[in-house]
């Protein structure tokens, strides 16, 4: 009977090992710690219905670029244009409206050119073997540059709420009690997830930025691969751009500013490996609530800004360290 019992708790032992191990068991842990610390800190406002309404919105309008930039990342490749790309495909949805033309159809516009962005993006990075860090970063400042030059500064309006409720209901309506931004971020987080995890596309994904040569010796394309990534990246960040216009009714050349730095650092957090091959889109998600809980819980804690850009540096310094040690015991099991 004691070696039965005994041989049991081993097993529950070796069980929850195995799941501790987990990346994503790791970030649900500090996720869920930080949700009850800053609700604990703020009285109980923190899990307020209005509070949790407010970080749905942010939550859903940076995790549907985090998303994307996550997939990249596990590609083995960067993209720190996504705040401009996402600003860029914003001022096209905003300008055709004005122009006259459906939101819809400038909606659809705007995404291709997103799409159309990454896919330079792409193109260069690998037909010319530039770091696609320094690519994005001259893209960064090129697609900001166009922004600003085009509008010179000033807002565009953009106000679809009053002239095509139909189209506001479907990015910042609600179904039944939900918010249609949080919709769009689930939707989107199954669909990359389906296509990550169980597609041979996601396999592909996985071995071109596990081991590139590899992949190739397999004759996977790894070149188109990474195009592709970079196109959905784009097309994602030009819509989460346009969902962002549509709540706040007009377009600011200064949108989107710093997103892609937040966006890495979701990714980050959410353990996808900085050198590709590794990570999750559950994983992101729950990457991205860390951030949004860390932001709107300082606020309301009334701490300083720069806090937050410290915790969150000594946050992602943590993750990375602990995602190397997790990597060098699963290659010593």
């Amino acid at each position: 009977m004691k070696e039965r019992s005994s041989g049991t708790r081993h097993e529950v032992r070796q069980l929850f090992s195995r799941v501790a191990s987990l990346r994503e068991a790791i970030v649900f842990g500090i996720a869920i710690a930080l949700f009850v610390l800053f609700n604990v800190l703020s009285g109980g406002k923190f899990a307020s219905s209005d509070v949790i309404g407010i970080m749905a919105i942010s939550t859903s309008e940076l995790g549907i670029v985090v998303l994307g930039v996550a997939l990249l990342m596990i590609c083995g490749e960067f993209d720190l244009s996504v705040g401009s790309v996402s600003a860029v495909g914003a001022l096209i949805a905003a300008t055709l409206y004005q122009l006259g033309l459906n939101p819809f159809l400038a909606t659809a516009i705007a995404v291709g050119g997103g799409m159309g962005a990454g896919a330079v993006n792409g193109l260069v990075t690998v037909k010319f073997g530039i770091p696609s860090f320094i690519v994005t970063l001259g893209a960064l400042m090129a697609w900001r540059g166009f922004v600003t030059l085009v509008t010179g500064g000033l807002s565009v309006i953009f106000r679809v709420r009053e002239t095509h409720p139909a189209f506001f209901s479907v990015l910042q309506g609600h179904v039944g009690r939900v918010s249609a931004p949080l919709v769009w971020f689930v939707v989107t987080a199954i669909i990359l997830g389906l296509l990550l995890h169980f597609h041979r596309f996601g396999n592909h994904v996985f071995a071109t930025g596990g081991n590139k040569e590899a992949a190739r010796a397999m004759g996977i394309n790894t070149n188109k691969t990474k195009v592709i990534c970079f196109m959905i990246v784009g097309g994602l960040a030009a819509f989460s751009g346009i969902m962002q216009i549509a709540r706040s009714r007009g377009f600011q050349a200064a949108q989107g500013t710093g997103m892609e730095l937040t966006a890495i650092a979701a990714a980050v957090v959410g353990g996808t490996s900085l050198y590709g091959g590794v990570g999750s889109i559950v994983g992101a998600v729950l990457g991205v609530l860390i951030i949004v809980f860390l932001e709107f819980g300082l606020i309301m804690a009334r701490v300083p800004g720069f806090w937050y850009k410290l915790i969150l540096g000594v946050i992602i310094i943590a993750v990375v360290i602990a995602n190397k040690l997790l990597e060098q015991r699963r290659k010593l099991a």
